[in-house]
């Protein structure tokens, strides 16, 4: 009862209690006789016994509520209470004594009488009903099935008594109310000890008689019905009784005994009839769900069955994966012992498949190993999954290293997929060693090369030094590494950096405009990878210093003037866009022609203001690349002013255009072309799913009937109805029998003079059977209606044509049945017309002349001739059933 299940009914009976004891006190306090009885006209209850019903039905309200120590405390103070004068109250009646505890908390001024001895005190019955109550409520402290049992027989007991008090007012017996002493117990006391009882025994409903009428099976609710109902005919019975008695209704006792045994009689028989009659319901309900319980299982079966197929597909699909890993893959128990395995942990291990599944995975890992960490130390610690290095033994004895990824299942097995890292341990020596190589070179190198990490040099060699005036001491680990850029290059910088630092690239070559110590600017050409130095990324690179080349680009510049006449005149869109900031330097009247804009609106503009936003970190990736050479037509998308988009496709190269890289394109507008090659490409691809996957056999041909097309049905019935392989270019002629040719050859005549053309078919097969196709030619025509050729349709209607056949077979079978049936019956009425007449020739005979002796005897033949004629009509009727 830590946390009980909060039940209503025993809070209502609990709150009733409370309060019908509270108005009984109030009425003993206030001096009111007609609160003391609660009901007019019945017996006042004593103060002592609301004080025990208060202190007991407050203890009953505590259950419903979350247990803690104060709320145990109270429980126990309230039930010892109420046991205590219960107990007090039933001594001083058993032993003659009297403590004054009847009147300590109310005076009773009722003078004494032999029906009442001592005013204040309680009934018997009644006290005894509180102690035992009280000692139920002290049981269920306990929390033990004994003394759960032991309360539930005292809250049984206080039941019985008070429903025997609450017979003898109905039935006017005051035995069972007095109960061995004079005192009787009021009726609404006896009435409140009978349902505070129940709600106290509902504490534990699963134990004792409780368990009988809060059960769930059908004996369950068959004694609450039948139990409420004889409740209330004993009641509603026993008030009659009374009544009748009272008015002088019978003569005597033995008459209304009488009446009452003879209602008690028909009611039962009603009682007996009601529950029949539901027990035979719940019987058909039963049944009905049984059906139901039986196609639920069918349709589970099926289900089952379902799902079984689908899981062995799967299991192919996965043993088909494993099969082709490239990895090794095996799988262990929750003993280490491999289980399967796929072909490449065979070749990894050098171990045959069964040998491999006759070991344990100890058997293959490096003993060194194992003796440092178990092996069943490792499977039980394993929670998910894991990834590690491990050492692992071929068959010939040869230690390797490989990189594992471990996975437990839900049943303990654990999957490893394992991948031999011999030779990447191989090449970490080698790069180690690759490392003091590099510092040797570098040194002595005429390229700069530097090392960069954290926004510093951590090493540059003399050479990249000297190029910027420094010394490498000056440069390693001291300045930012913008302070060998120029401040218009260093956004590009910082850029090309950041790609490599979180690895959006792995190398990165451009020029730069460098800085000097003196300030002085000089161009530089950097290469640069990405790499991992002491678990952090860096860069290695290289660098030469390109001003000389520079210089010489810039006499390029007179000789790009002379192309200035053939950009502007172009009638093609052409551009020149900063590639440092994809400014728009030159742009020519057809491009802005194109865009919807005014030339001087694009010059304004930027290239990304011509390009979708999703595109833009694309479009900046192609300006960090190099184009020496003409780049080949690339297709990306375009904005006009007006939001419009389009597809372009560009012709580029990169050129130096008054000192600043510059790319030079040319834009074309291939909108309208692309849209048309899609729509032609998703034609094709729907037309190609349909030929694929239709149940229909298609064949296209040209107007010489040569194959052009066919679908892999068509395949499918060639090589079963013609034991032939279908083959593109040959003739459709090749593939018909001599005896069907005439006629195909009648119909393609027709279908190439533009008539569609349908008929059925029979092809018979090896087992004897009929096959039928619908066949359905039709031509294929262009927009201009010139018959392009034919396509041949194949349909298997052989179903359709069976089912067909049978109904026919039946409808035959059933007419020659009803033709019998005619035939026997005009038969046999010829048959019995002739004993019919002879019997009515002969009831003629015996009304004119009654004493002729042979006319009965002749009757008698007929009539057995007549029953034989039955007889036989029956049998021949019985035959043709």
């Amino acid at each position: 009862m830590d946390n009980p299940q909060k039940n209503k009914t025993i809070i209502t009976i609990s709150v009733v209690t409370i309060a019908a004891g509270f108005i009984v006190m109030l009425g003993w306090i206030l001096n009111l006789p007609a609160l003391e009885s609660l009901v007019p006209g019945f017996e006042g209850m004593r103060f002592n016994a609301a004080l025990c019903f208060v202190l007991l039905g407050l203890a009953l309200l505590l259950t419903q509520f979350k247990r803690s120590q104060a709320g145990s405390i109270i429980f126990f103070f309230l039930a010892a209470s109420g046991t205590f004068i219960g107990l007090i109250t039933l001594s001083q009646d058993l032993f003659h004594y009297n403590t004054g505890l009847d009147q300590l908390f109310a005076t009773d001024r009722t003078v004494p009488s032999y029906g009442i001895p001592y005013p204040g005190r309680m009934a018997f019955n009644a006290s005894a009903n509180f102690f035992l109550l009280g000692v139920g409520f002290l049981a269920l402290k306990a929390k033990r099935r004994g003394w759960i049992l032991f309360s539930q027989l005292h809250f049984h007991l206080v039941t019985i008594l008070s429903a025997i008090a609450l017979i003898g007012y109905l039935y006017g017996v005051s035995f069972f109310r007095v109960f061995l002493y004079r005192t009787s117990m009021a009726t609404h006391t006896a009435l409140l000890f009978f349902v505070l009882s129940i709600g106290a025994s509902l504490l534990n409903p699963g134990v004792g008689i409780t368990s009988l009428f809060t059960g769930k099976q059908v004996g369950n609710q068959m004694a609450k019905r039948l139990f409420g109902l004889m409740l209330l005919m004993v009641i509603l019975f026993g008030s009659l009784r009374m009544q009748t008695q009272r008015l002088g209704l019978h003569s005597s006792a033995d008459v209304g005994i009488s009446i009452l045994a003879v209602c008690f009689l028909l009611v039962s028989l009603l009682l007996i009839w009601n529950t029949a009659n539901w027990l035979n319901s719940i019987d058909k309900k039963r049944s009905e769900a049984e059906q139901e319980v039986r196609r639920m299982n069918a349709d589970l079966e099926k289900m089952v069955n379902d799902r079984t197929v689908q899981y062995q597909k799967s299991e192919e699909k996965y043993r088909s994966l494993i099969e082709q890993a490239s990895d090794a893959i095996f799988v262990i128990d929750n003993k280490g012992s491999i289980i399967d395995a796929n072909a490449s942990m065979c070749l990894m291990v050098g171990y045959e498949h069964d040998e491999l599944l006759r070991l344990n995975v100890a058997s293959i890992l490096d003993p060194e190993e194992l003796k440092t960490e178990p092996l069943e130390r490792r499977i039980l610690s394993l929670k998910d999954t894991e990834m590690r290095q491990r050492n692992y033994v071929r068959k010939k004895g040869e230690v390797f290293p490989a990189e594992i990824n471990l996975k437990k299942f839900a049943d303990d097995r654990i999957m490893i997929i394992a991948r031999d890292i011999t030779s990447r341990k191989k090449m970490e020596t080698e790069l180690r060693e690759a490392e003091l190589k590099f510092r040797t070179i570098a040194d002595r190198s005429m390229v700069g090369v530097y090392i960069a990490q954290n926004d510093r040099f951590t090493y540059v060699n003399p050479r990249f030094a000297a190029v910027f005036g420094y010394t490498p001491e000056e440069l390693t680990n001291t300045v930012p590494l913008e302070t060998v850029f120029h401040e218009s290059f260093r956004p590009v910088a910082h850029e090309n950096i950041r790609k490599r630092m979180v690895g959006e690239v792995d190398s990165v070559h451009y020029e730069a405009l460098g800085r000097k110590k003196d300030g002085t600017p000089n161009w530089v050409e950097f290469y640069g990878s990405r790499a991992i130095l002491g678990g952090e990324p860096a860069i290695i690179g290289s660098m030469i210093d390109i001003t000389e080349r520079k210089q010489a680009e810039e006499a390029l510049k007179s000789s790009e003037l002379k192309y200035k006449l053939l950009f502007e005149s172009n009638p093609t869109p052409m551009w020149m866009i900063a590639k440092d900031d994809q400014s728009i330097i030159a742009v020519n009247d057809a491009a802005a022609s194109l865009y919807g804009y005014e030339k001087e609106e694009l010059l304004q503009l930027n290239a990304r203001d011509i390009r979708p936003e999703e595109d833009r970190k694309k479009q900046l990736d192609g300006y960090r690349t190099d184009l020496n050479t003409s780049s080949p037509g690339l297709t990306v998308r375009h904005l006009k002013k007006d939001g419009t988009l389009m597809f372009i496709q560009i012709n580029a190269r990169d050129i130096i255009f008054e000192g600043r890289p510059v790319r030079l394109s040319m834009t074309l507008d291939v909108t309208e072309k692309l849209m048309a090659e899609e729509s032609l490409r998703k034609s094709e691809a729907n037309l190609q799913t349909i030929l694929k996957n239709t149940d229909t056999a298609y064949v296209l041909c040209d107007p010489e009937l040569n194959i052009l097309a066919f679908n892999p049905k068509a395949e499918e019935f060639v090589k079963d109805q013609y034991r032939d392989v279908l083959a593109k270019g040959e003739k459709l002629t090749v593939y018909f029998p001599k005896i069907r040719f005439p006629k195909f050859a009648e119909y393609t005549s027709e279908v190439l003079s533009g008539h569609a053309f349908s008929y059925e078919v029979n092809y018979p097969q090896t087992d004897g059977s009929v096959s039928w196709f619908y066949v359905k030619l039709v031509p294929i025509t262009n927009e201009g209606d010139e018959i392009l050729g034919l396509m041949v349709a194949f349909y298997d209607i052989t179903e359709r044509k069976n089912a067909e056949q049978h109904l026919k077979d039946a409808y035959e079978r059933i007419q020659a049945h009803i033709d019998s049936i005619k035939e026997m019956a005009w038969k046999q009425s010829h048959l019995i017309r002739s004993p019919l007449a002879n019997l009515k020739g002969l009831a003629a005979m015996l009304k004119d002349d009654p004493a002729e002796p042979d006319v009965f005897e002749h009757m008698e033949q007929e009539l057995n001739r007549m029953d034989g004629i039955l007889m036989d009509m029956a049998k021949e009727a019985s035959y043709h059933d």
